[in-house]
């Protein structure tokens, strides 16, 4: 069984390869996650798709003893213009673990917590 660390950094290095580029990581409860984006579009919004990815990642990890805790997201540009920024609470992780609320209610509900600078 991996140590929580060892999970953190195997989220962030999973988190890389799906072209979500972390620039602050803070493990605690809740996780503070900050990344750039390559999807930024013309009008400056927060990428639905790397929402989903970043959840995504996360949940594959349950797998491998990450817990949930809530998550609170910062997106930016290339530039490092913020974006915007979101939320996933751990309960909403916990109940689609156990199929109590579908994908699409998860993913409803992050989506109303997306925050535009």
């Amino acid at each position: 069984m991996s140590t929580p660390e060892e999970i953190y950094e195997r989220i962030e290095n999973r988190l890389v390869s799906h072209g979500i580029y972390v620039t602050d990581f803070e493990r605690g409860d809740p996780l503070e996650i900050t990344y750039e984006t390559v999807h930024a579009g013309a009008d400056g919004t927060v990428p639905d798709r790397d929402i989903g990815r970043l959840c995504n990642v996360l949940r594959e990890f349950r797998e491998e003893g990450w817990e949930p805790v809530d998550l609170r997201a910062v997106v930016t540009d290339l530039d490092g213009e913020r974006l915007g920024s979101w939320e996933a609470e751990a309960a909403w992780f916990r109940k689609l673990g156990r199929d109590e609320i579908s994908e699409t209610e998860f993913s409803q509900r992050v989506l109303e917590t997306v925050d535009t600078a």
